[in-house]
């Protein structure tokens, strides 16, 4: 797996995580109107690619095989 893949995986996981989130908190949400409902998805997305986005940068060089394992079975991620 290379660092690229791992932080593809990486990014997925954040991503479902959130979708996972706004949907649990759906209840709350539903009062909400279209575009503050967008505003909210807008807003935990870019939550999400800042959270995302230092690891990213750091998988995107070279890593030893180890480092990228360890990253993979830190964050749970599923191997592609």
């Amino acid at each position: 797996m290379s660092g690229g893949m791992v932080g593809q995986a990486l990014r997925d996981r954040f991503e479902s995580i959130r979708q996972a989130e706004v949907e649990r908190l759906e209840k709350k949400l539903r009062g909400l109107s279209d575009d503050d409902r967008r505003v909210v998805e807008a807003i935990t997305a870019e939550v999400v690619q800042a959270i995302a986005g230092v690891p990213v940068r750091a998988l995107a060089d070279e890593l030893p095989e180890p480092a990228l394992d360890a990253v993979v079975r830190l964050f749970a991620l599923e191997r592609v």
